[in-house]
């Protein structure tokens, strides 16, 4: 009897732990999930952005800016506990792209939630073709965190530093 429920016990846990898996996004509910950062409905589906921990924790954002803040302004966020960086494709509105992989272009056209004036891209040609029609510049994901770096240089008590990806 005792051998069984021992059995038991390790075929349920088991399966609880493959259940777990890979951490995944969760996609975006524009106009009703809230920018876990400057606490603003997220509606503009050109933008957002998630952070998604190894822990499966996820975090969704308004704009880049505020994900880029809140990882390096929170101490229990650093790159070993990060599983995902992910941006909304400008090109693609509500897709959910890579934000270490992304094109970004910045240009006093794009007019995100939080004023970084930062739009991703999936592909350079998407990239491209915005700077065609509006002009800008690219940069690539250092510079995007470097620029929200320096555009709010003032860290929040507690914050601390991370190194470049």
């Amino acid at each position: 009897m005792m051998r069984r429920l021992v059995s038991l016990i390790l075929l349920l846990t088991l399966g609880l732990i493959s259940c777990k898996g890979e951490p995944k996004p969760v996609p975006i509910e524009f106009g009703k999930d809230a920018c876990f950062w400057c606490k603003m409905t997220i509606t503009d589906q050109r933008f957002g952005a998630e952070l998604v921990t190894k822990k499966g924790k996820v975090y969704k954002y308004d704009d880049v800016a505020c994900m880029v803040n809140h990882f390096w302004q929170d101490p229990n966020l650093t790159e070993k506990s990060v599983a995902l960086f992910l941006v909304v494709d400008y090109a693609h509105p509500g897709k959910l792209i890579d934000a270490t992989k992304a094109v970004y272009v910045q240009s006093d056209k794009i007019h995100s939630p939080m004023a970084s004036d930062v739009a991703a891209f999936s592909t350079v040609e998407d990239a491209e073709a915005f700077i065609e029609r509006n002009g800008g510049e690219v940069l690539n994901w250092p510079q995007v965190m470097d620029l929200v770096r320096k555009q709010n240089p003032m860290p929040m008590e507690g914050g601390h530093k991370h190194q470049m990806r």
